[in-house]
């Protein structure tokens, strides 16, 4: 094997590398010698995602060095040169200068890392190298390898086979997303952040397939009843999360593609079809325990979503307000919190535990990056938006749509495979296009 197919068989790997990492972290209790890949602080960890991108790297390297691995004649766009020297200068201050809070849960290098140095060493040697069919080749081992998430999620839903616990207290589906330590679940929010764009994916796939003239000959397209295998895995996975912000962040992102690709008659009717869903979305949703907890219903110890999320953004602004250049630091937003919380809000927050994070797209990178961090992502999502003009054979802009939507009221980043997808949402956002023939 060639240095140059190495390279392409282990970038079209790369999904199912990052997903692996992801099983690894929260199930390190099960496998052999994972002292080893531990860091200084409790949160310190390397995965196999980590080293994979490493030995990727390498491969890459040696194949620009040996010009048996081509760049292609593809300029960066500016937005994202910006937002990546942006990124580096905002990681390198946290580095260098962030203030420490007790406890101490990484080290700034260690978490910069792992959640943004190797998730763009990996999106930008995409760009450089990989062509119209390579890229295409990577968007179906994503969707690919999302689907088999979603089949052994629903599984240990149905059946409780696997380790950690079948579904949460108020049976939402977090598995695989468990406490490495108890196997308890944790929050099924990263479930949803996990499967959303493959809903948002497989949706506009499939749509344009039924527009086009693609249609008359579905049985023979494996294409279609790909896309088709992948919707009908992850609706059901994102349903069963219970994330509300997920499903408006889907509903949002789909309104938007129906908009943008239908007439406006038939784009009316797209919105009744869709109405009529989120009615019955809402009317059984009424009958579980979290709507009933959320809307006061049921009794429950601790605050709903709505009632904390007001005190966190509460924090959010002051922390903003008294470290509007660096932030609190990477993954220090926990630790300060908890440190002030009794002085901003007059009493600790009514929650099981301290939030780990800004429950905000943007306000999570402020808090977490500092006002660099801020500005580079928000010109990048500003940029893509501005330079695709939201064109419907762009799939992934729509993902970053939901994205955008759902990070009004959670943070759709920080954990080391939702910060991997973020990056490959924006490579295909850039180079993904539909084909011509669902035109």
């Amino acid at each position: 094997m060639t240095i140059n197919r190495f390279y392409r068989f282990l970038l079209l790997l790369s999904p199912w590398a990052i997903f692996a990492g992801m099983l690894q972290y929260h199930f390190r209790s099960f496998l052999p010698a994972q002292r080893l890949f531990m860091g200084l602080e409790f949160f310190d960890f390397i995965t196999v995602a980590d080293l994979f991108v490493g030995l990727l790297f390498v491969v890459f390297v040696i194949g620009l060095a040996t010009k048996k691995i081509v760049l292609q004649k593809r300029t960066v766009p500016v937005e994202w040169k910006v937002a990546i020297g942006l990124l580096l200068f905002a990681g390198a201050l946290q580095i260098l200068f962030q203030q420490v809070y007790e406890p101490v849960l990484s080290t700034p290098f260690e978490h910069f890392r792992s959640l943004f140095i190797f998730p763009l060493l990996l999106a930008f040697m995409a760009f450089r190298t990989a062509d119209e069919k390579m890229i295409h080749s990577l968007m179906k081992s994503y969707v690919a390898m999302v689907s088999f998430f979603c089949i052994l999620a629903l599984i240990q839903y149905v059946s409780g086979w696997f380790p950690g616990e079948q579904y949460d207290f108020m049976q939402r589906l977090a598995w695989p997303y468990i406490d490495f330590v108890t196997l308890k679940s944790s929050s099924a929010n990263w479930v949803a952040f996990f499967v959303t764009p493959l809903v948002v994916l497989s949706f506009v796939h499939l749509f344009q397939m039924l527009r086009s003239k693609a249609w008359r000959n579905l049985p023979r397209q494996r294409a279609f009843w790909f896309y088709a295998g992948a919707f009908l895995l992850s609706v059901p996975v994102l349903y069963l999360t219970q994330s509300y912000g997920g499903y408006v962040a889907v509903g949002a992102a789909a309104t938007f593609y129906c908009f943008r690709a239908l007439p406006l008659k038939k784009f009316f009717l797209a919105l009744i079809a869709l109405a009529l869903v989120a009615g019955s979305v809402y009317l059984h949703q009424q009958t579980t325990w979290k709507y009933q907890v959320l809307t006061g219903e049921a009794d429950y110890r601790f605050a709903t979503s709505a009632t904390s999320r007001a005190d966190i953004y509460r924090m959010n602004l002051y922390m903003i307000a008294t470290h509007p250049l660096l932030g609190t630091g990477l993954n220090q937003y926990q630790s300060y919190f908890a440190e002030n919380q009794v002085e901003v809000l007059g009493a600790e927050l009514n929650e099981s535990h301290t939030p780990p994070h800004a429950h905000n797209f943007f306000m999570s990178f402020w808090t977490s990056l500092g006002v660099f961090g801020f500005v580079g992502m928000f010109l990048l999502v500003l940029g893509i938006f501005w330079r695709t003009k939201f064109d419907p054979f762009h799939p992934a802009v729509f993902v970053l749509i939901a994205i955008m939507v759902h990070g009004l009221i959670d943070s759709y980043y920080w954990k080391q495979e939702i910060a991997y997808f973020f990056w490959l949402m924006v490579l295909f956002s850039y180079r993904y296009r539909l084909p011509k023939s669902l035109s």
